[in-house]
């Protein structure tokens, strides 16, 4: 999508242009720049259109320091949410799917975090004594109460509810491929999403900047699903059932039609006869559990008909983490025994997709997760059943 310039219409007809910079075009202006533009204007962030559960967006700091490297920019709001930004100018070599991997490694290292530790990073960047995120957040609330306020960061911290937010001056990424990489990383809770920030010079030299949201997710009990449009759903909470009812939706009715397409994957018969049957979470997942406390296969359907499916086994962080760890010996089996094109990234469970147009007509797609849900159980509850037996020794 391109946008034109902007014409600006004065009083007595007088009209003016402001002309768009082009792709990778600050005037000369690094990413510095628009890292700390954001942080004194965070109303250039549209919380709004992307989840207004982190809003509104307090300034915390720039460069927080952590052991995955700094953080661009840092904000909170009252009730104890962190957003979280990576600055990148998409002239930049490294940007893309590289900028996706570093902000999800920050999440791996904050949900590790206790409160103690965000105070004291905070105080050691900004030079600044005391609780100052609580002080932030006092400044625009005078009413939150300190001890609730630090409880409420802890425990999202511990459950890895973060904002995680991309801001460039120019996205030519495929989203779609940005977005399976986050589908996949289903072991945090947290909100994602790419902002473009377009930037236009007016006649006399001043800046007008324009924020979109490319893309974005929605959270459902730490199961991640990439969107490119469309309206958020209730969260529902942490210890809640496997299943997330469609009645919770905005539209019930549109809930019921993404529930029917599963249908067909929801009849799926494991050859392993205590397999759990699988369970449809809404909108676009299935779900099984894994002998492994805490993990589990799922299922997916991203993007509608020019997106894609896939396969990967997921779970919480620790849990996750944890089985990965053991899989070490296993890998070579593993690379052997599961699907061709499954993929092995480092700090993700073993996962596999196809794009939706490679199949031949709408029920090859449902035939074809059924199967690979099927050969991943067939490979991982052996493989995991040796595991916890040797941990039981």
């Amino acid at each position: 999508m391109s946008f034109a310039d902007f014409v600006q219409i004065h009083h007595r007809s007088k009209v003016s242009s402001w002309k768009r910079l082009p792709l990778g075009d600050t005037g000369g202006r690094p990413e510095a720049w628009l890292r700390d533009t954001l942080q004194s204007h965070p109303e250039l962030l549209p919380i709004g259109d992307l989840d207004p559960a982190y809003g509104p967006l307090l300034p915390v700091c720039t460069e927080l320091m952590t052991e995955a490297g700094p953080i661009d920019n840092v904000f909170i709001n009252p009730q104890g949410r962190l957003t979280l930004v990576e600055c990148k100018l998409w002239r930049n070599p490294e940007a893309r799917r590289k900028v996706v991997a570093q902000l999800l490694d920050y999440a791996r290292v904050l949900v590790r975090w206790s409160y103690a530790d965000l105070q004291r990073q905070v105080s050691a960047r900004t030079g600044r004594h005391g609780n100052l995120p609580f002080q932030i957040v006092q400044a625009a609330d005078p009413t939150i109460d300190e001890h609730r306020f630090v409880d409420a960061v802890a425990h999202a911290m511990r459950q890895g509810r973060f904002q995680l937010l991309i801001a460039g001056d120019g996205i030519r990424e495929d989203v779609q491929a940005m977005g399976e990489l986050i589908n996949r990383n289903a072991a945090l809770g947290f909100s994602f999403g790419m902002i473009e920030v377009a930037l236009y010079v007016g006649p006399n030299g001043e800046l007008m900047f324009q924020p979109r949201v490319l893309a974005k997710t929605q959270l459902i009990e730490r199961t991640i699903i990439l969107l490119s449009g469309g309206s958020a759903i209730d969260e529902p909470e942490a210890n809640g059932d496997l299943t997330e009812s469609p009645s919770s939706a905005r539209n019930p009715a549109d809930a019921e039609t993404m529930k029917a397409w599963w249908a067909e994957v929801l009849a799926t018969r494991f050859d392993d006869p205590d397999q759990p049957e699988l369970r449809y979470r809404y909108p676009n997942n299935v779900r099984t559990p894994l002998p492994w406390p805490g993990t589990w296969i799922t299922g997916y359907r991203a993007g509608g008909s020019t997106g894609r499916v896939g396969v990967f086994v997921g779970g919480h962080a620790e849990p996750l983490a944890e089985l990965l760890k053991n899989f070490a010996p296993y890998e070579s089996t593993l690379k052997r025994t599961l699907p061709d094109g499954c993929q092995f990234e480092p700090n993700l469970g073993p996962g596999i997709s196809r794009p939706i147009r490679d199949f031949a007509d709408e029920a090859a797609p449902k035939a074809w997760l059924s199967k690979i849900l099927n050969e991943f159980v067939n490979v991982f509850r052996p493989i995991i059943g040796k595991l916890m037996e040797r941990t039981a020794l």
